[in-house]
């Protein structure tokens, strides 16, 4: 395990960072300040968060080797989406908000996919639950880390609609169209040894080793860095995934929130009080 003193870094209102300049590793987690979600104010300065760590990381003395995003939230990873706010917008017709809201939360994701646009690996290190937004924030990093108690879902067909910030897209990169089919479909909570039989968690861990098995990782993987670097951005090659693929369908999604009904919206509110309750029932 690294024993460096983290470098000191700038100050964020919704992430920490840690620097281990010797591991060339960052590692961003989602503050525990409230509802661990993808909110508005969020996905604003995570804009400005990703232009500083490209920035920061272009000069020769940091080097990087590794992102990792995780959270101070015990047990959950990422909520996912702002249903509260979804229905205050849905109900009152503005989908103008709605569209600004999607497009930041497709510039996160495909910063993410994309390591920030720098020379790295990007790892999701997923302490606890990862539902709808959250679990397409995991899937859009190159590996997923998660603990053995972790769950997964897409709950929003729940409520008449579909993950519309890269779900199928990055399931049907890694998978296949029929098992993304599935997933979108089904009405399931997977685990995290699921998805690991699946091969979208590359390894699992106990709660209480989670930094121990990140630092075991990426230790080896640093030995063949060149290699796996590359290997990731062949695939990426082969199967691309274009930013512009990603705003078309998320303006979809928008156009679905239009059409949602009463009954619909019913079912979305009871969801957002279990989102508050921090626990979804799928």
């Amino acid at each position: 395990m690294w024993n460096k003193t983290t470098t000191i870094m700038k100050t964020f209102n919704c992430v920490s960072l840690n620097y281990y300049k010797e591991e060339e590793l960052l590692i961003w987690k989602i503050k525990d300040t409230g509802m661990p979600n993808f909110c508005i104010e969020g996905l604003q300065e995570f804009r400005t968060f990703v232009e500083w760590v490209q920035t920061y990381f272009k000069h020769p003395d940091r080097p990087l080797k590794y992102i990792v995003s995780a959270s101070e939230h015990k047990g959950i990873y990422n909520m996912g989406g702002d249903l509260v706010f979804f229905l205050e917008q849905i109900k009152t017709g503005q989908l103008d908000n709605l569209r600004t809201y999607a497009h930041l939360c497709v510039d996160a994701i495909y910063s993410m996919y994309t390591s920030f646009g720098l020379p790295a690996i990007t790892i999701a290190l997923v302490e606890g639950n990862a539902y709808g937004g959250g679990f397409e924030c995991a899937l859009a990093h190159d590996f997923i880390i998660a603990t053995e108690d972790a769950q997964f879902c897409l709950p929003e067909n729940k409520f008449n609609l579909f993950p519309g910030m890269g779900a199928y897209s990055l399931l049907a990169r890694k998978l296949n169209k029929v098992d993304a089919n599935i997933f979108l479909k089904e009405d399931k909570m997977y685990t995290a040894r699921n998805l690991e039989s699946l091969g979208l968690v590359t390894k699992l861990t106990k709660d209480t080793e989670a930094m121990q098995t990140l630092y075991k990782f990426i230790k080896p993987l640093t030995e063949r860095f060149n290699f796996e670097r590359h290997h990731i951005q062949c695939q990426k090659m082969v199967t691309p995934l274009e930013k512009e693929e990603l705003i078309a369908i998320t303006d979809l999604w928008v156009e679905a929130c239009s059409q949602v009904g009463t009954f619909d919206l019913r079912k979305m509110e009871i969801l957002g009080k279990a989102q508050s309750r921090r626990k979804v029932t799928v």
